[in-house]
């Protein structure tokens, strides 16, 4: 039998050698980040998804997020200082316009409008447009803020209700357009805290427990197309709970006095609407209304078993 020499032949070797280290130098190469994933290198890769994004009605849905998975008016502020730092004064006016409109989704009104007058001063075709969204946001700002009398609680909730109908008629005038959309936030935001106030100041209301859920049924009735409304059957929810535990402590469980109709009526209305919440897919407050379900649930049953 014959053996060979362990000794490569320079023939085969050198191809070898040469695979062997081609092959180890394409190895390491670090791979390319999908063209989404890299750095916006102009101006038109930032405005073109922020454009068509920051038409969204969000008074109905979520500020979007962009790829990253960041709010998508946030992002575009980052970039668009970021080519302003790497290309000064470059379409400035577009660049300017850009950043009112994320300020101005983000309610930063006096920023957006800032801007929005830099832009008007600037000739070309966005000027005009700035200028007269700057007027808008003006009038937005003298709304949002008028002050409101604080010696009175009726006098507070008069200039709420005030507020509410100067955003009603903006909401008419813009209606179809962003500018609706906003209003309609803005409105919904002074609807909201109309019934925080009635529930902290409820104690000085007369009828002030019914008062405050008379509050949250008109706002959930009113709001029902806001992609707040879940938040708001759960803080109503949680509103009747508080009932249900005040009733609790003022009359004992375990005493003659307890009625567990009525506190069953508070618990039973609080059940109703988390589980409505909790029938959702695909929202968030999905699982905070689940454990308050089974929350409710042990604290029947404790309540049950004190009063027997």
């Amino acid at each position: 039998m014959r053996f060979y020499s362990a000794r490569f032949s320079p023939l085969i070797g050198l191809p070898l050698l040469l695979a062997l280290f081609l092959g180890d130098g394409c190895s390491s190469r670090t791979p390319l980040p999908e063209a989404r994933y890299l750095p916006a290198g102009d101006l038109l890769d930032i405005v073109k998804d922020f454009q068509r994004l920051a038409k969204e009605d969000t008074y109905r849905f979520s500020i979007p997020k962009d790829v990253t998975g960041v709010n998508i008016m946030k992002a575009t502020l980052v970039r668009l200082e970021d080519y302003e730092k790497k290309n000064p004064g470059k379409f400035a006016d577009i660049v300017q316009f850009n950043k009112a409109l994320a300020l101005e989704r983000l309610r930063e009104y006096d920023e957006a409008a800032a801007y929005y007058r830099k832009v008007a001063e600037i000739e070309g075709r966005l000027g005009a447009v700035a200028g007269k969204n700057a007027e808008i946001l003006d009038t937005f700002m003298r709304i949002r803020d008028k002050p409101l009398p604080s010696e009175d609680p009726f006098k507070y909730i008069e200039g709420l209700d005030e507020k509410v109908a100067a955003w009603n008629q903006l909401i008419e005038k813009y209606q179809g357009t962003p500018y609706e959309y906003l209003a309609r936030v803005e409105e919904e935001r002074i609807d909201r805290a109309k019934v925080a106030f009635v529930e902290a100041n409820r104690y000085r209301l007369k009828e002030g427990n019914q008062l405050t859920i008379l509050g949250y049924s008109q706002l959930v009735t009113k709001h029902q197309q806001s992609k707040n409304i879940h938040r708001f059957l759960i803080d109503f929810g949680d509103f009747y709970i508080l009932l249900a535990k005040e009733y609790a402590s003022q009359y004992d469980p375990e005493g003659l006095t307890f009625d567990p109709k009525a506190f069953d009526q508070f618990a039973k209305s609080a059940l109703k609407l988390y589980t409505e919440v909790a029938r959702v897919d695909g929202i968030v407050e999905k699982i905070e209304a689940q454990g308050k379900i089974e929350a409710v649930r042990g604290l029947m049953e404790k309540m049950t078993r004190l009063n027997r």
